[in-house]
């Protein structure tokens, strides 16, 4: 046995403000042996150092051979370490229950709180930078440009650092002192008055069933929320208002948005209305009024939803929830009912009894151009002026236009939607999806081979100069872009040049002051 055990029993004495007597008097043994054992004259039984360490908390290595001053120490690291998890895991726990326990209006009020006074930090810390940065900038034509921004970064860094962390601690800590250690007073407050509550009520069971029947009226009486926030308890009056103000903007524009869903509302009764229309199609028309009907409780159900938030009114939710639920499996219903019934449909892509054929005559000129989509096709015919054949919708009307005296458009004019509409309807009850196509289709030109030849030839003429053209655009927009290139380039220089007359002259005047 070493000199560590008679140090370590005189340390760990002091350390719990004991005499040599007063050890003496607990262990069983004299003031003497006390101080023999302190003084590396003598040592305890094994039993004695046994009792030593449980009495001390101590382990029996470390009492022998170790300084107990350096293991207490790592003790109390290891303590303190344990303390500072233990209060964060709590923190979060506390925090998850508070919110838990809160109604949406206290959630989002909380949450606002922490908001501005983030909001509030960060504008102090931007104020506080923006003043460091002109302090900084105040020793910049003093020290090296190098020196200058190494000393910069590490400020701005170690800045940054400090304003964050002293950010968090000191939203954590208001958050804690307003809510958290308030949550925790109430909850206590809740639990004794239960616990009152519940030994009355139970005063005349007996024993065993006291403690199950009180065990459930626990448990059921917890599930009940704890108010967070009552108006006697304070509120910082600027917050309180700015929340307000936010709130009134919030329900403004929900009330805004809510006139989508009453426009929506409106358009699905219409929509219901024209359905009997279709009345003929069968299962068609059976899922496409559940569908129609179930969008519209939908929409109401928003509705209702928006307008008791901006009036601040109650939604009975269990109502409200299993309407919705309904209503959206009877939307479901109403989805698969029409794609059901749309087996039973013919698609017809260009349905021949909505298209007409017409033609029209104009004069042959030498210049003549014509400018049509689609591509026409050009047949011989002894007529000298030219005749042209085309097909459209029967419901479309043609236009025609000379432009620039020369060159001959021509385009439908699709004018009448009502009548495009009612022959839709009239094909849908008898179950038949048809293409509407209100372009030109199958246009055919008759003339001589002399005039199909002049008119190709224009027509090649005319795209080859607009191809001409075209590419000279092209070539303008790659010249600007290059030109644009070189003066990025040439303002770049011009900017190196500048940072490097800047140097210049800070060397020049560094080198003045030195003479």
């Amino acid at each position: 046995m070493n000199n560590k055990f008679s140090e370590n029993l005189k340390k760990i004495r002091k350390y719990n403000n004991l005499s040599q007597e007063q050890l003496a008097d607990e262990l069983g043994v004299s003031r003497q042996a006390i101080s023999k054992w302190e003084s590396a004259i003598a040592y305890p039984e094994m039993d004695k150092i046994i009792t030593l360490c449980e009495k001390f908390d101590l382990n029996i290595d470390d009492f022998l051979h170790k300084d107990i001053t350096e293991v207490k120490g790592e003790e109390e690291s290891k303590k303190n370490l344990n303390k500072y998890v233990y209060d964060f895991l709590s923190f979060i726990t506390n925090t998850i229950n508070m919110f838990s326990n809160m109604s949406f209006k206290s959630k989002i009020k909380c949450l606002f709180e922490q908001m501005v006074i983030g909001g509030i930090l960060l504008v102090v810390c931007l104020l506080i930078g923006l003043l460091g940065e002109e302090l900084l900038y105040i020793i910049y034509d003093i020290i090296p440009d190098k020196l200058y921004y190494i000393l910069y970064s590490i400020i701005h860094f170690a800045y940054i650092v400090f304003a964050i962390t002293s950010s968090v601690v000191i939203i954590v800590h208001i958050f804690k002192t307003r809510y958290i250690d308030y949550y925790e007073k109430i909850k206590k407050e809740v639990i004794e008055k239960q616990e009152i509550e519940i030994n009355d009520e139970l005063e005349n069971v007996n024993k065993e069933e006291k403690i199950d029947k009180k065990n459930k009226i626990l448990f059921k009486q917890n599930e009940d929320k704890i108010i967070i926030r009552d108006p006697k308890h304070s509120e910082y009056k600027f917050i309180n208002g700015l929340f307000k103000v936010i709130i009134g903007v919030i329900k403004f524009f929900t009330l805004c948005s809510s006139l989508i869903f009453f426009v929506s509302l409106i358009s699905l009764f219409i929509a219901l209305v024209i359905s009997f229309l279709i009345i003929k199609t069968g299962v068609f028309f059976v899922g496409l009024l559940i569908a129609i009907l179930s969008s519209a409780v939908i929409n109401i159900i928003l509705i209702l939803f928006l307008l008791n938030f901006i009036f601040n009114r109650k939604n009975d939710k269990k109502k409200m929830i299993w309407t919705f639920i309904i209503s959206l499996i009877s939307l479901g219903i109403g989805v698969g009912l029409i794609l059901i019934g749309t087996l039973n449909f013919e698609y017809i892509e260009n349905d021949k009894s909505i298209l007409k054929t017409e033609n029209m005559e104009i004069d042959m000129k030498n210049d003549l151009i014509f400018d049509i989509y689609p591509n026409a096709e050009y047949i011989e015919s002894p007529n000298k002026n030219i005749k042209i054949e085309y097909t459209i919708n029967k419901y479309c009307e043609m236009k025609q236009t000379n432009m620039q005296g020369n060159i001959f458009h021509m385009w439908p004019d699709c004018n009448d939607p009502f009548a495009v509409a009612k022959e839709l309807i009239k094909k849908i009850n008898e179950k038949q999806i048809i293409s509407i196509n209100n372009e030109l289709q199958n246009v055919k030109i008759f003339t001589t081979k002399e005039n199909i030849e002049i008119l190709k030839k224009n027509y090649k003429n005319y795209f080859d100069y607009e191809k001409q053209a075209q590419n000279i655009i092209n070539d303008y927009e790659i010249r600007i872009f290059e030109l644009q290139e070189k003066i990025n380039k040439y303002a770049q220089k011009e900017w190196e040049y500048e940072e490097e007359i800047k140097s210049l002259k800070n060397e020049i005047s560094d080198l003045l002051s030195e003479k």
